[in-house]
């Protein structure tokens, strides 16, 4: 072939119409329409995938279930209920920082799981929550609720699933479970978990009461990045954390919390007890929804939640737990109804 031939090929090969035009319906360059987002739809009926195990020392199982979040992937939750078949009260317990998987739900419900046992025996159903890992920092800088759209044949998310997208999803299962009262649903969250359930509240997640144990609320209150970057941050006092919080932020956010009863279960000697006693404080100034207030003097963060067992295989708790697992059980059939009341 002759070298004019050979160049008029290759002008004809990418000039020809199947690159010089877009496919029917195709627009290319600027202008085009925005992409369009609507609500994530938590109460679509996920999969889920539920392995029944035993319970050392226990005759109430524990239902080991993968749960389908917003975005197609899986969070381990285990989830307990007295005999019989209810609708029982529940109250779901987490924790800080997310990840961890099946393995850190198993060690809560087999090895952890005294203050799950006292609210069996009281009528209440119990389930520990995952969720996945915390994203440093995110919510201070997403816009309002995760709202999902399409790209072709798959979804498109306005931002980054959280883990407060998972904590909606995984309510709305539990509220639709069978043997669960779904007006009545409860949270119980200690350390990075109670600032979820703070975060939550005001983005409009529905329960009938939480307990916000030892909260992590350094996003909640729009705190400086920079002042909680370090390994071990140190605010004990309202005083020492008050120059790094935006308050009017914060206080926008508390105040779209409305009507939900609130617990406070806090301790005094925690290097971020000025963090935790903040958001006490700001809620009640707020005035928009019930809240309660408890702060002792203990050794264990998470002392609600954190009774383990001994050598010999026992649960010991001390009297301040005992006592504090107490008024966490009072304070959800003040606003649950005891069990078996309705």
């Amino acid at each position: 072939m002759k070298r004019s031939a050979i160049v008029a090929s290759l002008v004809l090969l990418f000039t020809g119409p199947a690159f010089a035009q877009n496919p029917p319906g195709t627009i290319s360059g600027p202008n085009q329409p925005p992409k369009v987002f609507g609500p994530a739809h938590v109460s679509e009926p996920w999969e889920s995938f539920t392995v029944t195990e035993a319970v050392p020392g226990s005759d109430i199982p524990v239902d080991i279930t993968l749960l389908e979040t917003v975005d197609g992937l899986f969070t381990p939750i285990g989830i307990r209920h007295p005999k019989g078949k209810g609708p029982f009260p529940v109250v779901l317990f987490f924790s800080g920082n997310g990840g961890a998987g099946v393995q850190q739900v198993r060690d809560y419900i087999d090895n952890h799981g005294y203050t799950f046992e006292r609210f069996l025996q009281e009528g209440f159903a119990v389930a520990w929550l995952q969720y996945r890992a915390e994203a440093w920092f995110a919510y201070p800088k997403v816009s309002g609720p995760l709202q999902v759209g399409k790209q072709q044949a798959n979804q498109l998310m306005s931002r980054p699933p959280l883990e407060i997208d998972d904590l909606a999803t995984i309510v709305e299962f539990v509220k639709r479970l069978p043997y669960v009262d779904p007006t009545r649903v409860g949270l119980c969250g200690n350390s990075h978990a109670g600032g979820m359930i703070l975060r939550s509240l005001a983005d409009g997640l529905k329960v009938n009461s939480a307990i916000i144990s030892e909260p992590d609320a350094s996003e909640f209150l729009q705190m400086r990045v920079d002042a909680f970057s370090g390994e071990n941050p140190y605010y004990p006092t309202i005083e020492s954390v008050a120059p790094y919080l935006d308050k009017p932020i914060a206080m926008e956010r508390i105040n779209r919390i409305v009507g939900t009863p609130l617990f406070f279960i806090n301790r005094d000697h925690d290097e971020l007890q000025g963090l935790f006693e903040t958001a006490y404080t700001w809620v009640r100034e707020a005035r928009k929804t019930p809240v309660e207030h408890v702060t002792y003097d203990h050794p264990v963060h998470g002392y609600l939640i954190r009774v383990p067992r001994n050598e010999k295989g026992v649960y010991t708790p001390d009297a301040i737990q005992t006592k504090v697992i107490r008024q966490a059980l009072d304070f959800f059939k003040k606003h649950m109804g005891a069990p078996g009341t309705r």
